[in-house]
């Protein structure tokens, strides 16, 4: 069988925050598969801030910048349109890291089956995927958040924060969330529980968010680094937990690099620790066992910005890194 993908390349390097003009759709044929492999026709396209970082070769995910005609890498969910895999038959639908495409083949590696019919395939691309899951490694494993504390987390109106806000309410804590909008914190409080949420636009911002926290914060969540991070240690409890999970603040320019002050985590007494996901895939099923139930009976919400077509893909990734999404970024195809 004779297969056409399409894929996403970059066409310039990146300099600063992407533009549409930085990439550009191609077509190739694909090669027969070989046994062990099966083939992928993709339905949706995760698109994530990290991508950023790795299309320049500054993620611990890579190697380097991104190949010449290759695909930026990323999570996708699709159907299986061919097989040489007994393990992987025609017809399921599966999750796995297809990239910017159309199609993909894989062996297996890193892929699953999806068998919960009732739950929107999308999620395991937001609350059930890799966003979920590093999630639950911050709050759970990292920071063993307890009934009765309170959780501060920044972007919370994103997957990541979204989620692991909703995780530590279901545990017993309470959530208090940081956005850029007052729409996205109203969303943060009514839709998905948080005690408040305040939005770091406004001018009296700090004073606001320590007024929602007058006790401090046990446990801080931190996906943005910079400035954000400065202020939260201000609202943090002393001998709380700040877990640092992501840096999108100078992802499109490294320059914005603020240092932490050693002072500053002393006179907090505070406990930092550093995330990255991939080391907890092997928790990934003991997480699913706790939120697909929370996702099938609404105890977990999940919301999406989508967008249709692949070609589109460039500018909903503009949009996502110029901080103007709303929910878990997807393409569907």
């Amino acid at each position: 069988m004779t297969v056409e993908r399409q894929k996403i390349i970059l066409e310039t390097p990146l300099e600063g925050a992407p533009r549409t003009d930085n990439f550009k759709v191609v077509d190739e044929k694909l090669p027969d598969l070989q046994d062990g492999e099966f083939l992928v026709k993709h339905q949706f396209i995760a698109l994530d801030p990290y991508h950023r970082l790795a299309i320049g070769g500054r993620h611990q995910s890579v190697d380097g910048p991104l190949a010449k005609d290759a695909a930026p890498d990323s999570g996708t969910v699709g159907q299986i349109i061919a097989s040489r895999n007994t393990a992987f038959p025609e017809g399921a639908s599966v999750f796995h890291q297809g990239g910017w495409q159309s199609h993909s083949i894989s062996d297996g590696t890193e892929t699953r089956i999806l068998k919960e019919t009732d739950i929107p395939m999308t999620a395991y691309l937001g609350c059930l995927g890799m966003p979920g899951l590093t999630a639950y490694a911050s709050i759970v494993k990292l920071a063993d958040v307890q009934a009765g504390q309170t959780v501060l987390v920044s972007a919370a109106s994103g997957p990541v924060g979204a989620t692991l806000g909703q995780i530590a309410i279901q545990l017993g804590a309470k959530s208090v969330g940081i956005a850029g909008s007052d729409e996205k914190c109203t969303y943060v409080v009514d839709t998905l529980g948080f005690e408040s949420c305040v939005n770091y636009k406004h001018e009296d911002y700090l004073e606001t968010l320590k007024d929602k926290l007058p006790g401090g914060a046990d446990i801080y969540h931190d996906n943005v680094g910079g400035q954000m991070l400065l202020d939260a240690f201000q609202a943090l409890r002393e001998y709380g937990t700040v877990v640092l999970c992501g840096l999108i603040s100078q992802y499109n320019d490294p320059s914005k690099a603020i240092n932490i002050p050693p002072g500053l985590i002393m006179m907090r007494r505070a406990t930092v620790k550093g995330l990255i996901v991939y080391d907890f895939n092997d928790d990934y099923d003991e997480y699913l066992e706790l939120a697909v139930p929370w996702v099938r009976e609404g105890k977990m919400k999940l919301k999406e910005d989508i967008v249709e077509g692949l070609e589109n893909l460039p500018g909903h990734f503009v949009k996502l890194m110029a901080g103007e999404n709303f929910g878990k970024t997807i393409v569907a195809l």
